[in-house]
This record gives C-alpha cells, structure tokens and sequence, in this order.
C-alpha cells in the first residue's frame, strides 16, 4: 500500500503542477481540481508520516518533537500563500484572518484527533512530562501576547484613531518561538521508535510526499480563492474557507499518521500548529504589510488565547487527554469558529 501511494504521487503530481500554471474557469473543473488536490495530500500522507519517524530515529529526536517540526512543514504551503495575498490591498486582511483561523482548524483536529483514538480501546492518549516542558511554556506565552494584543487593540479603538499593530510585538512573538523551538530540541532525548528503519530512500520519499503536500495544498487554495471571489462571499466567510482548504488536509496527516500508531507525533503536531500561526506565520507576515487591529483579527486573538488555554488546561491537568477532553476542545474550536462566521453581519 505504501509504495502504491509512491506511484499514485509520481503520476499525480506532475499533473497538478501543470494545473497550477492553467486559467480555468468552469465551476465543474474547479471542483474536480479540489478533489485531486484532496487525493494528492492524502496519497502523501504515508510517505510523510514514515519519512519523518525514519529520521527521527536515526538522529535520535523523540516522536514527539518530530511531530513539531513536521507541522512546520506543514505550515509552510499556507504561509506562502498567505505571504502573496498579503501584498495585495484587497487580500491583506483575508490573508491574515487566514493564518489566524488555521489555528482554529488546527484545534478542531486536535479534539477530532482525541475523540477518535480515545472512543476504543485506548483510553486516553499519555503525553510524557518531559516533552510537555517546552510546549507548556510557549502555550502560555502564546496565550499572555494574544491577550495583551487584544487588550492593546481594545484601548486603540476606543481612544486613538490608529489601530496599527506595532512591529515589535511581532518582534518579540518571532523570538519567542525561536528561542523554544532552540530549548525544546537541546533537550529532546532519544526514544526508542518502533523500528522504523532509516534509509536514504526514506528522505527521497520523505521530499515527495512534501512535494505533494505543498503542490495540493497550493492547488486547492488557488481554485477554492478564485471560486469565492467569482461569487463575491463576504471576506470572512472568504478567509474561514480557505483557511479550511488550506490547513485541514495538510494537518490531516496527524490524524492518518496517529491511526496508524504515531499518536504523540499527530498530538505535537496539532498543538504545534495551533501556537506556530500565532507566533510564527502571523509575525513573519506583519513585517511585510501592516496590520490593523480591527475587529475581526481581535476576535481570534480573544478565540486563540480562550481555546489555547483550554487545550493547555487539559494536557497540565494529569499529562493525559480523555474522550471528554476532546469533545470539549472540539465544541470550543467549533463554537469559536461559528462565531466568528457571525461577524459577516457587520
């Protein structure tokens, strides 16, 4: 099945470079485009998940903190994106709500990831103490800066005209991440994987079904952004849904990767990816356009640190995430991103 999934990604991938570089505008063929898409990152789940377990073994980095990086890469496709739109005026907005809703996305897996490998068997997904240090940390630092990001756009709408985000604070959230991402691999110990053997093919595997991964993702944010323009949705309905096209299946790898028994790699990459939009993606974009603190990107600044606090709540609590925990963490994400939805009668 593995190496059926190679081929599947050979042939399909370089169809959907091609689509890429073509203008279509059938309705049928944008959505028939979406779908391979959606094919294309599910067939590169496989060499994704193994590829990285593979390195990770060799070079002696637990599972755990592999899944960190691997949400990442991850990442990278829907930052890109987000990077381009951002230059444009009339996407500047939707580009950053983007970014900010793919951490809700990210928290809807997450409950979805715990509901699903709790309801069986296992009773509840063991995250070991030492891993969580680090990760502890950064959840708290990111929940302390988006309360006082919305707090400081709170206070500029109601007495200064000016609602500008200032620099430094994006500063301040770059360094932060780096500064964790430096501790947390100094001090990730070596753990005994369950017998992923490394080979070079292993990375060659690993760069297509990231190839795959960035080329789908690309694909479906392009098409699903040319379809809501042609109808003229309103902007946040625009970002929620491209946020959706390009975070969900990208992020769905932890979800196939911890059915497959990769569960603490699938938990770190979800957490991750909720805290890397935050204190990532959303500063490295904010040095290349202004950012107004207006009332749609104070409302997930307000969303992230809520829900963020309640996912930290209940790995601290015991080190342990239950079936009520992840129906909990996924009724708030749900809710958060449904309300937010509700500001399209603004």
């Amino acid at each position: 099945m593995f190496k059926k999934n190679i081929y599947i990604l050979i042939i399909l991938i370089p169809i959907c470079i091609s689509l890429i570089f073509i203008e279509i505008d059938e309705i049928a063929l944008q959505i028939s485009i979406i779908i391979l898409s959606l094919a294309i990152i599910y067939f590169s789940s496989d060499p994704i998940v193994y590829g990285i377990n593979s390195i990770a073994y060799k070079i002696g980095v637990s599972e755990y903190t592999i899944g960190i990086i691997s949400s990442i890469s991850s990442n990278l496709p829907e930052a890109i994106l987000a990077t381009f739109m951002a230059f444009h005026p009339e996407l500047r907005e939707i580009a950053i709500l983007t970014i900010m809703l793919a951490s809700a996305f990210n928290g809807l897996l997450l409950g979805i990831l715990v509901v699903i490998i709790t309801r069986g068997k296992k009773k509840c997904i063991v995250i070991p103490r030492e891993e969580l240090e680090w990760d502890i940390d950064i959840m708290r630092l990111t929940i302390a800066f988006s309360v006082l990001i919305f707090g400081l756009g709170i206070i500029l709408n109601v007495f200064q005209g000016s609602t500008r985000l200032p620099s430094e604070a994006s500063l301040f959230l770059l360094l932060a991440y780096i500064g964790y991402l430096y501790f947390m691999i100094k001090s990730s110990k070596r753990e005994n994987m369950r017998g992923d053997s490394f080979s070079y093919i292993s990375i060659l595997e690993l760069i297509l079904g990231l190839a795959g991964l960035i080329v789908g993702a690309e694909l479906i944010s392009s098409t699903s952004e040319k379809i809501i323009f042609e109808y003229g949705i309103h902007p946040v309905v625009t970002a929620t849904i491209i946020a959706f096209a390009g975070s969900v299946p990208e992020h769905g790898i932890a979800i196939l990767g911890a059915r497959k028994g990769y569960v603490k790699f699938g938990v770190s990459n979800l957490v991750s990816g909720i805290v890397q939009s935050i204190m990532l993606i959303f500063p490295i974009i904010s040095f290349f356009v202004e950012i107004n603190l207006d009332g749609y990107i104070l409302y997930q600044f307000l969303a992230i640190a809520v829900t963020l606090w309640l996912v930290k709540k209940a790995i601290v609590d015991d080190g342990k995430l239950t079936l009520d925990e992840g129906i909990f963490i996924l009724l708030a994400h749900l809710m958060g991103i449904i309300l937010f939805d509700e500001l399209t009668r603004i």
